[in-house]
């Protein structure tokens, strides 16, 4: 029959073709292929001269291509570049929030590759909240194209000198990043071992007392359990290591009323609740700073 010989011929040379393309696509990938499947390609090939034996050498051939892709873990990404081009890609990406950490910081964090089906919105905020400034990180899908990365970064509390470095602290005492920057040299400068961690109660205390907070050249924690004042004109303030608060305003009301501050004084100890203790340079009198302050003892 003519007709029924025609179209064998022609299913014939549509699959002499296809197994061309599939051996052209497979030379890279034979070596993912086990040899007990390269042997029983190699019967296939002598046997395919005959129309049945070229459908199943092509099918053979597309079964192992497929294979090779598993094994080589490449299905995954065929069909997530497949979804890019459906226009499922991420083709615009909103970032807010962020202040301190520069954009593109952020988007080599989010490590943008492949679909926005594949993308692990979850692993992404991992990373994102591992950078410095990054307090906490929201990243959201918005179908086809979109992520938006929503930042809440830290803000700067004081300055710790630790291990002989200065670093920005927040208010939890969590290291943000070492001290670069002239705009963050104002902050509060915090000195000693865990004086990060228990600054926030003589901070608070501080700010109270502005007038005493604007003198203050930085706070040096003592044995872990009580601060020394360092003030900008050389005395040195030691507060008691309990109600802080009251000698601040102790501190204040002599400082208005006598100006103790401005006398040429080193030491004001505050740590006795019922005294104030003040240490004179060398060679100075106890007259330059007992008179008219009541209640106060002078030594030098």
């Amino acid at each position: 029959m003519p007709t029924l010989r025609g179209a064998r011929f022609r299913a014939a040379a549509i699959v002499a073709a296809l197994d061309h393309v599939l051996g052209i696509l497979l030379k890279p990938l034979s070596r993912l292929v086990p040899r007990r499947l390269r042997r029983a390609a190699e019967r296939i090939e002598r046997r395919k001269t005959r129309p049945i034996g070229q459908l199943a050498a092509a099918g053979f051939l597309l079964v192992t291509m497929l294979y090779a892709l598993v094994v080589g873990g490449q299905i995954g990404r065929l069909g997530d570049s497949l979804l890019v081009l459906a226009g499922l890609g991420i083709d615009d990406v909103r970032i807010a929030g962020n202040r301190e950490t520069s954009d593109l910081t952020i988007l080599e964090r989010l490590e943008l590759v492949g679909s926005l089906v594949s993308f692990d919105v979850e692993e992404a905020q991992r990373r994102v909240m591992g950078l410095p400034w990054v307090e906490t990180a929201s990243v959201r899908k918005f179908y086809p194209s979109r992520l938006t990365v929503e930042i809440v970064e830290r803000t700067p509390y004081a300055l710790w000198q630790h291990d002989g470095e200065v670093f920005v602290i927040d208010s939890t005492g969590t290291e943000i990043a070492p001290l670069e920057e002239a705009r963050f040299a104002k902050l509060p400068f915090l000195v000693g071992g865990g004086a990060n961690q228990t600054a926030s109660g003589l901070l608070a205390a501080l700010l109270t007392e502005p007038a005493i907070a604007a003198q203050m050249r930085a706070a040096v924690l003592v044995g872990g359990r009580r601060w020394d004042l360092h003030l900008e004109n050389g005395v040195t303030v030691k507060l008691p290591e309990k109600q802080v608060g009251l000698a601040l305003t102790q501190l204040l009301k002599l400082e208005q009323q006598e100006g103790l501050l401005a006398r040429d004084v080193v030491v004001i100890d505050l740590r006795l609740p019922d005294r104030v203790t003040v240490r004179l340079p060398e060679g100075r009198s106890l007259e330059d700073v007992t008179d008219r302050v009541p209640g106060k003892e002078a030594r030098t």
